[in-house]
């Protein structure tokens, strides 16, 4: 037996979620939902804090146009790359903030393509991404986070503290030290 229905739309009030099945189910029938239809596990961030190049073979390396990034995965854009569903990608992460520079090698599977204006957005899934690996981007993207909240939405790529020591002679900080013993 066929059930036709043409949009069933599920409201989950705990959480705020909303989404829409389309199709037509079978009585018994187990759909699930599709990969890019996921709700997301980490917080994403503009890519401020880190420069990637990408390559489909690990041998011919081209810089990317990161769109956005978290600890789960990525989205880039190009205007001249045309790559399907499903093809697998590697990245080259250099990233930097204000307390370290480091590199990460990641690899994941493209599972969405939006169009926008000449460019396509690609948004990508990390595979065989360890533990450490992902706690680490999960923390410079809560990081970059607070900063921007912190200041009001602005982002501040880094903050600096300048300390003023006035010049003394010598013999001065003599006197300076024997007065502290």
């Amino acid at each position: 037996m066929c059930i036709d229905i043409v949009a069933l739309n599920i409201s989950n009030i705990t959480a705020g979620a909303e989404f829409t099945i389309l199709g037509d189910f079978l009585e018994g029938e187990v759909k699930y939902m599709p990969i890019h239809a996921e709700r997301r596990k980490y917080q994403r961030c503009d890519s401020i804090i880190c420069k990637a190049q990408m390559s489909i073979d690990e041998k011919r390396w081209v810089i990317s146009e990161l769109v956005d990034l978290s600890a789960g995965g990525l989205s880039f854009a190009s205007s001249n790359s045309s790559f399907n569903e499903g093809c697998k990608v590697y990245f080259n992460l250099y990233v930097y903030n204000m307390l370290s520079e480091f590199n990460i090698k990641l690899e994941g599977s493209i599972i969405r393509i939006d169009r926008n204006n000449s460019k396509r957005l690609y948004s990508v899934k990390f595979e065989n991404i360890n533990k450490y690996q992902q706690v680490q981007l999960d923390e410079l993207v809560k990081s970059k986070i607070t900063i921007c909240d912190r200041h009001n939405g602005r982002v501040f790529e880094e903050e600096h503290s300048i300390f003023l020591f006035p010049k003394l002679s010598p013999r001065t900080n003599r006197i300076r030290l024997r007065n502290y013993k």
